[in-house]
């Protein structure tokens, strides 16, 4: 894919230099712009998610790094960036809590990259690792610690080249991480959005300009879907003036695009999809921008020094999680649309059973039912044995099983709420077992009061498009108490589930095992290691109708 776009606003571009793997950059306050260079190469990427070393669908880091070299090669100045999600994902970083991808990148070279929403997978003392380990500028502007007023790490950075041209960088994370995340390792965290994320924005790139920059970047960590509007990078630079290239990333598309900023001046929009499935790079040379994007099977570089690094973590991983503990005859569908985010699926259902399984073992107040959001499920398992790499894949987070007891009216809000954009794929999206209902699309969701610090709104009818059958075996009842089985992070209120939060029934309490431990249990104890018939359907046992 190429782009030619002409850029009228700038005279040149100035660019990082790098001098081989692992090439340093230096701080600057400000200065006289130096004479730009002749070429620029820009490689950037976004939710690697891990994705770290060449397989069937990825390049791979090692693949950046030898782009990075072939560009320089032919007389390219070359800056490498990434745009966020970068620490959570695969098992290779999963097993580190997002170190060793630090480690990946430092090994890259790259030269700045912004805070995804999943860099708060592992808690706030875990995003400031990684900044303190990173040879390079890890950014989010608008991460705010309300105590103090300040970003939780670097807003903005400006880097010198050996010519002494300078290229300004600031980086914005998306403002659905505040229920994206799980609210309790995001808690005295602002995520600054609409007019003050234009705000913030607009203070980094003339803070930058001052700073003797002519070229401004923003890393931007906010995607174009829907659902994120306001806060979207289209809606940023509408707004804004004065960027020159937006690196986008969060919704894992493939984009390359001119938008009119604040000003009718056309600003460069380029994301590179998710995985690594490709990587993307912006040219500038004679007066003007091209891009293009490298997809998995149209390169095969690959910088042996890199690949070593990266060879000797999956070498150790392997071992690991190379275990079986069970057995299918067919798949479990772990797709994400169509899939766990649109609709009922027979993975879906086994991991809620295992899940409620696991609950009613350990747990004090013994649940009804349980839900999975289908955004926590992140793979699909194939015929044949499954390992505990293939349950770890799945679930990859480090979210643990909790019951709360709550009331039939909030667990009807909050069901109403994960389902506010069915058909359409939402990561709120609710798996379930011990549940009956039905959800009638034909219905709109009527909007009510936005949830106090999250980027979703209450329904305003409760009860409009869902309607709950059974619960437990019990019926249902508004009135009734209920106990859910669920992730702390839908416990705590996160995505859509603020309900949960607010009942003034509620009590929560952790059984001590992770959503992979139940699934890995259940398919060794309650199954015997064999993935019954009963979930045979990929599309699961009917407990969640659609009217459509």
């Amino acid at each position: 894919m190429g782009m030619q776009v002409n850029l009228t606003r700038r005279s040149f571009v100035k660019a990082g230099l790098g001098t081989g793997v692992g090439a340093s950059l230096a701080a600057s306050t400000g200065g006289c712009a130096a004479k730009p260079p002749a070429k620029l190469a820009i490689i950037h990427t976004n939710d690697t998610h891990g994705h770290d070393i060449l397989d069937e669908e990825s390049l791979g880091m090692a693949a950046v790094a030898q782009l990075r070299s072939d560009y320089e090669a032919q007389g390219y100045e070359v800056l490498a960036l990434d745009a966020g999600d970068f620490a959570q994902g695969d098992n290779l970083v999963n097993r580190s809590e997002g170190d060793n991808a630090v480690d990946f990148m430092n090994a890259v070279g790259y030269d700045a990259a912004a805070l995804g929403n999943h860099e708060f997978d592992y808690g706030q003392d875990k995003v400031t690792g990684y900044a303190a380990a990173a040879a390079f500028p890890v950014l989010s502007a608008n991460t705010i610690v309300e105590a103090t007023g300040e970003p939780l790490v670097q807003g903005r950075a400006v880097l010198e080249l050996g010519s002494g041209t300078k290229v300004g960088v600031f980086g914005l994370t998306t403002p659905q991480t505040a229920t994206d995340a799980n609210p309790l390792l995001v808690q005295g965290l602002a995520f600054l959005r609409g007019e003050n994320l234009y705000a913030c924005a607009q203070e980094q790139a003339d803070a930058l300009r001052a700073e003797g920059c002519d070229f401004v970047i923003c890393l931007a960590h906010l995607g174009e879907a829907e659902d994120a509007a306001p806060n979207r990078a289209c809606d940023v630079v509408a707004n804004t003036h004065g960027i020159d290239l937006f690196i986008n990333g969060h919704d894992h598309e493939e984009e390359a695009t001119t938008l009119p900023d604040g000003d009718g001046v056309d600003t460069l929009v380029v994301e590179t999809g998710c995985n690594l499935h490709a990587i993307g790079v912006v040219t500038w040379e004679d007066g003007a921008f091209a891009t293009e994007l490298v997809p998995f099977g149209s390169y095969e570089g690959q910088d042996a020094g890199v690949a070593a690094v990266v060879q000797e973590e999956v070498d150790e991983l392997a071992g690991e999680l190379s275990t079986v503990i069970a057995h299918t005859a067919f798949l479990l569908d772990g797709e994400r649309s169509p899939g766990v985010r649109t609709h009922e699926t027979n993975l879906g259902d086994l991991v809620c059973d295992a899940i409620l399984w696991e609950a009613q073992r350990m747990a004090d107040d013994q649940p009804d039912c349980a839900i999975c959001n289908g955004g926590a499920i992140r793979d699909s398992i194939g015929e044949g044995d499954i390992t505990l790499g293939d349950v770890t894949n799945v679930l990859p987070f480090t979210n643990y099983v909790c019951t709360v007891r709550t009331t039939g009216a909030s667990l009807l809000e909050a069901l109403e709420a994960a389902c506010s954009q069915s058909p359409e794929e939402l990561g709120a999206f609710p798996q379930v077992s011990g549940i009956s209902m039905t959800i009638d699309t034909l219905v709109p969701f009527e909007e009510g009061e936005e949830y106090p610090g999250s980027t979703y709104r209450a329904p305003a009818a409760p009860g409009a498009r869902v309607t709950i059958h059974d619960v437990g075996g019990r019926g249902f009842s508004l009135d009734e108490t209920y106990v859910v089985a669920a992730n702390d992070f839908l416990c705590a209120g996160g995505d859509t589930y603020y309900a949960f939060a607010a009942d003034a029934q509620r009590t929560m309490a952790s059984i001590g095992y992770l959503q992979s431990d139940c699934l890995r249990y259940y398919l060794d104890e309650a199954c015997g290691g064999e993935v019954p018939q009963d979930y045979a359907d990929p599309k699961g046992q009917g407990r969640v109708t659609i009217v459509q």
